[in-house]
């Protein structure tokens, strides 16, 4: 996911590391080779998962602890436990239990610290998470918006959750909500002056708007409850780092599977274009926690469709997987991922104001 935390860094050392590096120095250190884990790191997989007793799995998520003061504090810890939450419930389940490990700059007051916890615990209750270990601290060398790190964990039955490992051929591909949604509510909230003086003070309120809608839980956890596999939805991945076209590629990679999509069917919410030609991005690139790709059964496609529209979603069906080992296709022509998250450029081009120290 597109975290910018020094506008001032070499462009090319930012973000998550490429495909080849995790193959070729992540994959082959990955400690003990167990029978019981079902799923592992793969690229554009959202969890790991671990076979359990009776007959269960053991869904496992971690991330960074994403916390960004201008968002004000509130709305930034929230938005630190939705980045954990969105990726976890991808898998169709609630999280049951968590672990977070916050660390901020020495100068940090007691209060703020406080305030972020008392946020992260209030949207762990509303999931039904409990806490239950982590480590709360002040070290130099440490800086906002990367505070650490965060574990969440969900119990479920073996048949009875999701990962884009498993879509099948012939599975629908759907997009949940606009792309960019991220990249729209952070510009309005890094600089609403521009925003303003330029689109008008209504694009601005829906813009910076957009910031209450990074997260992907609810849409998911409403389209699982439409009906798991055959019955409804194959897989689930949200559309973080490298926007909506990177998470594209990303489901066709870890499914194995060809793809046949049409991007130009996306439906683009007015503000998004109007605010990524201001600032000069691509929306289908840029960071979009908040919208959701399904893989879903043919067959249910509308029922899901009509249970993410209940939720005021707009869905777009945009292509379906083909065979194992076809290529993946973007009207026809090779779909790739892009170079660079187009929000992250914006924002190493223009740098952020700077950051409250508490």
């Amino acid at each position: 996911m597109a975290r910018s935390t020094d506008p001032a860094r070499p462009r090319s050392r930012e973000g998550k590391i490429s495909p080849r590096f995790f193959e070729r120095s992540v994959r082959p250190h990955l400690g003990s080779r167990r029978p019981d884990l079902l799923v592992g790191p793969r690229t554009g997989v959202d969890v790991g998962v671990v076979r359990a007793p009776a007959g269960r799995a053991l869904i496992v998520k971690t991330d960074p602890l994403y916390v960004e003061p201008l968002l004000g504090w509130d709305r930034a810890a929230w938005f630190a436990f939705q980045i954990l939450a969105s990726d976890l419930t991808t898998s169709g389940r609630k999280p049951d239990w968590g672990a977070i490990d916050l660390l901020v700059p020495p100068e940090t007051p007691d209060g703020v610290v406080a305030r972020i916890l008392r946020v992260l615990g209030r949207e762990a209750r509303r999931l039904g998470t409990a806490l239950v270990t982590g480590h709360t601290g002040r070290y130099a060398g440490v800086s906002f918006p990367m505070v650490g790190s965060g574990t969440l964990l969900a119990m479920a039955p073996r048949n009875a959750f999701l990962t884009t490992a498993s879509i099948p051929t012939g599975a629908v591909l759907l997009v949940a909500r606009t792309p960019a949604v991220e990249a729209v509510g952070m510009l309005a909230t890094f600089y609403p002056d521009l925003v303003r003086d330029r689109l008008g003070s209504a694009d601005l309120r829906r813009a910076a708007g957009f910031t209450r809608q990074m997260t992907t839980v609810p849409d998911a956890l409403r389209a699982a409850a439409a009906g798991l596999k055959t019955d409804g939805v194959w897989a689930m991945h949200d559309a973080a780092e490298g926007g909506l076209r990177r998470a594209v590629w990303e489901m066709a990679v870890a499914s194995g599977r060809g793809l046949d999509v049409d991007l130009a069917g996306v439906w683009v919410d007015p503000v998004v274009q109007r605010v990524g030609h201001l600032f000069g991005f691509d929306p289908l690139s840029a960071s979009s926690q908040g919208t959701l790709l399904l893989a879903v059964q043919p067959s249910r496609a509308e029922d899901v469709i009509s249970a993410l529209s209940r939720g005021g979603a707009r869905v777009s069906r945009i292509g379906r997987f083909s065979a194992r080992g076809a290529p993946a296709k973007d009207r026809g022509r090779s779909l790739s991922p892009p170079a660079r998250d187009s929000y992250w450029s914006v924002v190493q081009r223009r740098g952020l104001p700077q950051r409250p120290p508490g």
